[in-house]
């Protein structure tokens, strides 16, 4: 094969004779790089291993062995490189017949170079916008496919946080993480850590014992850490072991990134959860302090009621027993009156102080009504 830095193409030249071999390469050698074979059978041997190795074949009809229409029948079968007939069979039954058999073009020995020249020019050309063309739709398709992945994959992960926002367990944050990496397509294990410990689960569920080791001792390899087609994303409570990674470099750089965030979007939920069930216990706590607090201020309430009725029974006694003390003790009737008036001014002076008592139980009261509905009300409202 010839080689030229200014060629546009590359053309295989198939005919049985030398002389015209070269005729077809004086006329194109400029323009060209040429390939030349001798045999309809050595083209398919040739092609068979790269079928589009070439931009346009010159074909011979008459050769020995299979002839040119048989060579570009099976030649089509493999390829879809042009093929320009070059013979002295032009009938109009030849013509129909190479174009059947696949040609593209016919060129009648013995031909005119510049005319020869001018087909190949206009049938390479056309061939490079042809696959300039396929090039391009490939790159568009790739391009849709990728925008329509990276929407699906973006859907994922806001499914994942607007769905998952509100949990309070660390069990079906397991879960929703395990279904939302199978959506990517891969099988992932994952695990969740807690201060209560760890849960581990896969797609058949229940991780084992060994799946658990495996993954608690992944943990400790660092933010993301690949071998073979596994890869572990790892955080301080989330970890997750993709088991089969896809083959393409670009796959696998599309699920390691999608993985990483995903992960990182479930550290984030998991610490939500610890903060949430932490207040949650905090209140738990809290409303059994306050209903302790309103069963105490019951009980204070209750403790001075019966003593202001205690103290109002043995003030009336003492007086009564005061008063039937007078018969013996022979007072006269100042001496009654004036122990009375002392018994009496006493007696009142002690009764003011039930007033103050009265005060206290409305402050009881107080604190009661306060106590109580909130107590209610944590009961019933949720934290966050």
């Amino acid at each position: 094969m010839q080689s030229n830095s200014q060629s546009i193409g590359h053309v295989l030249v198939v005919d049985d004779s030398p002389f015209l071999i070269e005729s077809m390469r004086l006329a194109l050698q400029d323009d060209f790089e040429i390939a030349a074979l001798e045999s309809g059978e050595a083209c398919l041997d040739l092609l068979k291993t790269a079928p589009e190795s070439f931009d346009l074949i010159l074909l011979d009809i008459e050769m020995d062995g299979i002839d040119g229409f048989e060579t570009c029948r099976r030649l089509r079968l493999e390829s879809t490189v042009p093929v320009i007939f070059v013979s002295s069979h032009d009938e109009l039954p030849d013509l129909i017949k190479a174009f059947d058999s696949g040609g593209d073009d016919f060129v009648v020995k013995p031909f005119d170079p510049a005319v020869l020249l001018r087909k190949v020019q206009r049938m390479v050309a056309h061939q490079a916008a042809k696959k300039k063309l396929a090039a391009e739709k490939k790159t568009l398709e790739s391009i849709a496919n990728g925008f329509l992945r990276n929407i699906s994959e973006t859907g994922v992960l806001l499914e994942f946080v607007r769905g998952n926002l509100g949990l309070t367990s660390y069990e079906a944050l397991a879960e929703r993480l395990l279904e939302a990496t199978n959506r990517y397509g891969v099988s992932c294990h994952v695990q969740v850590r807690h201060a209560g410990g760890c849960l581990t689960r896969t797609p058949a569920g229940k991780a084992s014992p060994l799946e658990e080791s495996v993954l608690e001792k992944s943990a400790m390899m660092g933010r993301v850490f690949q071998f073979s087609r596994r890869l572990v994303v790892n955080y301080s409570t989330v970890s997750t072991l993709v088991i089969d990674l896809p083959d393409d470099d670009i796959e696998q750089g599309k699920i390691r990134n999608d993985i990483a965030i995903l992960a990182e979007t479930a550290e984030a939920i998991s610490e939500t959860i610890a903060m949430r069930q932490e207040s949650a216990n905090r209140a738990e706590a809290l409303q059994a302090a306050v209903s302790e607090t309103a069963d105490a201020v019951d009980s204070l309430r209750e403790l001075l009621r019966i003593q202001q009725a205690d103290a109002h029974q043995h003030l009336s006694c003492m007086i009564d027993e005061v008063e039937k003390a007078y018969i013996n003790l022979g007072l006269t009737d100042l001496q009654e009156h004036r122990v009375s008036n002392i018994v009496r001014e006493g007696t009142e002076n002690t009764l003011l102080l039930f007033d103050i008592g009265g005060k206290l139980d409305a402050q009881f009261s107080l604190i009661h009504d306060a106590l109580r509905p909130q107590g209610s009300a944590a009961a019933q409202s949720e934290i966050w």
